[in-house]
């Protein structure tokens, strides 16, 4: 194969067949088999994995990835799920997607257009299992034809129907044969010039209601003849959670584990001095001393904001707001909290929970709790029942417990591009 090739990794869906609410997935960002490392020994997520197939050719000098063009499942999260040897790789671009899958690859095609490969092979995101000799075998048959998919023969007797409506159950339109029905699989290889062109016939074609669901359709009806060679068992799609386990059938599937979700700790200490003011969370809570700090000291906001930054991976509030800098003197925690959330949100995250604990021996917690619960919540724009705060003593011991100083711990739980 002397041919240069181009590899289209479609990752641009929402998917909505992964579970809904808390429990939604973004599919090609979780881990999913066990067997499945990076040359570092840490798992592969289903993107790094079909990723990192391609990757391995010399003859594919770019791959494209589409990702969702709005959320936080975008560039980043994608970048992310990659295993770190391939994350700046400069073989690897991103494009936007688009409302179908037709326009995301469209999309992505144009993308491609400047580095001008020989052929393309198009892969769905959530086909982790793709072999190096597959791969090959398309990449051969391109070659020699233009037009390659690989396909499986079907075990089940096909039957067409009748679009089924509501006030009736679907009927039989045509009993197929099943020696000549094929289910297609990725990836598929094009002559990338033409297949650009079918791309651009097809989305005009688009436009009037009609709905392609794979490439070889477009190259079909506007370039020619679609070689097929065999596909392979293993080479099968991520569709549903039950799906990203590799047990045999009757197993209890294990939970998906997704690079959309990420716990982040936090803490502070403060010492208490005379003269100062005693905020937690925004709240000013009537006592003797408050705690001594560069800023307000509010010890509660500043574990907040680390809890958050650590969870998204955007430093720490000494990088933030370093105390050298006389810009945060006397500083509004409660404001920084919410600048820190800003970026954090800015970066695609939303709070699923935070839960917090304030050990003090003096003054008592309890009393404000809610008022400290519905100030935090304002901040950052969730409900209160989202989060939650718990007043500790430390029993007698140490600077707290001489009631010489205040600490605050915070975890919080992110998750990313969800509605």
């Amino acid at each position: 194969m002397g041919s240069s090739f181009a590899a289209l990794i479609c990752a641009a869906g929402s998917s909505s067949r992964m579970g809904s609410g808390a429990f939604r997935v973004k599919k090609e960002y979780c881990f999913f088999d066990p067997s499945f490392i990076d040359n570092e020994g840490k798992p592969l997520t289903v993107l790094g994995a079909a990723v990192s197939s391609f990757a391995a050719f010399k003859q594919i000098k770019t791959i494209v990835i589409t990702v969702p063009p709005r959320g936080g499942w975008g560039k980043e999260a994608a970048k992310a799920a990659l295993p770190v040897c391939l994350q700046n790789d400069r073989r690897i671009i991103f494009a936007g997607g688009s409302k179908t899958r037709r326009a995301s690859v469209y999309n992505a095609l144009k993308t491609l257009e400047e580095y001008m490969p020989q052929y393309v092979l198009i892969h769905d995101g959530a086909r982790p299992w793709v072999s190096h000799a597959l791969i090959s075998r398309v990449m051969e048959a391109a070659e020699k034809s233009g037009a390659v998919i690989p396909a499986m023969p079907g075990v089940e007797t096909p039957k067409e129907i009748d679009r089924p409506t509501k006030a009736k159950d679907p009927l039989i339109r045509r009993h197929l044969r099943r020696a000549q029905v094929v289910f297609a699989q990725t990836p598929q290889g094009f002559a990338f010039p033409e297949i650009l062109r079918a791309h651009e016939k097809a989305a005009a074609n688009e436009s009037s209601g009609f709905e392609y669901t794979d490439d070889a359709e477009v190259w079909g009806q506007f370039a020619g003849a679609v070689t097929v060679i065999d596909g392979e068992k293993k080479n099968r799609k991520i569709t549903f959670q039950e799906d990203l386990n590799n047990n045999t059938a009757g197993t209890v599937p294990a939970p998906a584990i997704t690079m959309g979700q990420r716990v982040g700790l936090g803490k502070d200490l403060h010492r208490l001095a005379s003269g100062r003011r005693f905020l937690l969370g925004g709240v000013e809570i009537p006592f003797e001393k408050g705690e001594l700090g560069h800023s307000d000291g509010d010890v509660l906001a500043h574990a907040l904001c680390d809890a958050l930054l650590g969870a998204a991976g955007l430093g720490d509030i000494g990088e933030l707001f370093p105390p050298s800098d006389k810009k945060w003197e006397g500083a509004d925690s409660m404001e920084l909290l919410r600048q820190v959330w800003e970026s954090v949100k800015t970066a695609g995250w939303r709070i699923l929970n935070i839960d917090c604990v304030i050990s003090c021996e003096k003054p008592k917690v309890l009393p404000y709790r809610e008022e400290i619960r519905s100030s935090l919540a304002r901040a950052l724009g969730i409900e209160k029942e989202r989060l939650f705060v718990k007043g500790k003593t430390n029993e007698g011991l140490g600077d707290l417990g001489a009631g010489e100083a205040v600490e605050a711990l915070a975890i919080c739980l992110l998750e990313m591009g969800a509605p």
